[in-house]
């Protein structure tokens, strides 16, 4: 950060976008959301002094970005409604594309579902246009995401099974997994348990491919409740069980919710033997 500040004061303007570029995936990983928003007001900085239109529409959208990541919808929606001319007038798409996402996202948490599904169109028709595959699959999941908040289920459907073939063939396996537990989500809605355990399955092997324990956690936990559902209960037992295993091992927040969740099932496998221990 203190060299950033330096290249800004020296000038240094093509020196200070390469370390914000070289930084930026760290920083939000990281969750250093501060110092990210300190980092691209100076990359706009040297976008404006430079006169480097594109990127200065890719630093206000970041800046949107940032800021819902820290839950200020309104700081966000502000820094989006000034990177979209900007984005339009540099004739640059991409940004103008992830701004309309950006923006949509906002909608669907204000609940103004209409908005967001015409907003996500605008979007993705960007994405299309530009072939941006993994653009474009994370709008189509996040339209059918709209879809299933209003209740659509066949249309969230729809639009997940869009998404798969996408994320597979750009061979981005954290999106797959999120759309393979979308769709069974929706099948277990549906009470079609089989096809929701089948997807939950694959997206367990995607997580366990990629040590994502989180995920692997979340995943086992999904698996539990559908076999809970159908009063399989060694079964629900066996994956909660799993669940809290892992939630111990990495810290999780979610773990006493998983606690509770084991100590549900076992009461009720419990009690479905009988005095006797016999169903």
């Amino acid at each position: 950060m203190r060299v950033m500040e330096s290249c800004l004061e020296s000038r240094l303007w093509q020196e200070l976008q390469y370390l914000v570029g070289a930084t930026y995936i760290y920083l939000d990983r990281q969750g250093w959301l501060t110092e990210l928003l300190a980092a691209f007001d100076m990359r706009l900085t040297a976008a404006r002094k430079s006169n480097n239109r594109k990127d200065e529409s890719w630093c206000l959208c970041t800046l949107g970005y940032t800021c819902w990541r820290r839950g200020e919808l309104d700081k966000a929606l502000a820094w989006y409604e000034q990177s979209l001319p900007a984005a339009y007038l540099a004739g640059y798409r991409p940004a103008e594309g992830a701004t309309l996402t950006g923006i949509a996202t906002i909608y669907h948490q204000q609940g103004k579902y209409e908005l967001a599904l015409e907003t996500y169109q605008q979007s993705l028709s960007i994405c299309q246009e530009i072939g941006d595959r993994e653009g474009e699959s994370k709008i189509i999941n996040n339209i059918g995401m709209t879809y299933r908040v209003q209740g659509d289920n066949e249309q969230a459907l729809s639009y997940y099974e869009q998404c798969l073939p996408i994320v597979k063939e750009i061979g981005d396996k954290i999106g797959a997994g999120t759309t393979l537990t979308n769709i069974a989500m929706i099948y277990r809605a549906q009470g079609d348990h089989a096809k929701a355990l089948e997807y939950h399955q694959q997206d367990l092997a995607i997580c366990r491919e990629l040590g994502d324990k989180a995920g692997e956690a979340v995943t086992c936990w999904n698996i539990g409740l559908t076999y809970e559902d159908i009063d399989n209960l060694t079964k629900a037992e066996e994956y909660i069980s799993r669940t809290v295993q892992i939630e111990e091992a990495i810290g999780s927040p979610n773990i006493v919710d998983s606690r509770d969740g084991l100590e549900r099932v076992r009461a009720k496998r419990l009690a479905a033997q009988g005095p006797t221990g016999e169903k």
